[in-house]
């Protein structure tokens, strides 16, 4: 119920850029192939070089800052309930790990988002989609969830170095 009404939100007031696919209405791996098609079916009419580089970014959950995701939220007007929710959600988060029927110390969560909850799917979306919004406009990227791709064409791959 909470996700849902932040992904409202955050597609209301458009906080959540157009490439980011990752578990959104409407959206899915299907926009970033045809997207990624289009491009080498472009470079190729136009005779030109293409490289892409994909990137699966490892433990993407376990190091997102909790403090950047509320400044993402703040910086997209987000006050109220809803964002102090989110920071409750996000404090003094403790964990254990199970082994059959032995389990070990607690753990504090004091960075990262929980595995396991669309929240934190919706929440690292926000915060690292925000990142990509500084790429230069002649590189174009595509994300869901923590798989990211860049591509860029040219017609001298010196320049799309």
């Amino acid at each position: 119920m909470v996700n849902a009404r932040l992904v409202y939100q955050l597609e209301k007031t458009r906080c959540i850029p157009t490439f980011s696919s990752g578990f959104r209405k409407g959206k899915s791996t299907l926009d970033n192939i045809i997207n990624l098609e289009t491009q080498i079916r472009n470079a190729f009419d136009h005779r030109n070089h293409l490289v892409s580089i994909f990137f699966d970014i490892e433990k993407a959950y376990d190091h997102t800052c909790h403090h950047r995701i509320l400044r993402s939220l703040h910086d997209s007007a987000f006050q109220g309930n809803l964002s102090i929710f989110i920071q409750n959600f996000l404090s003094s988060r403790i964990f254990r790990v199970r082994l059959g029927n032995i389990f070990s110390q607690p753990f504090m969560q004091d960075e990262g988002v929980p595995q396991g909850s669309v929240l934190s799917v919706t929440l690292f979306s926000l915060h690292f989609s925000k990142i990509l919004t500084i790429l230069p406009s002649a590189v174009s990227a595509t994300l869901y969830v923590d798989d990211l791709q860049i591509s860029c064409h040219g017609s001298g791959i010196n320049l799309i170095e």
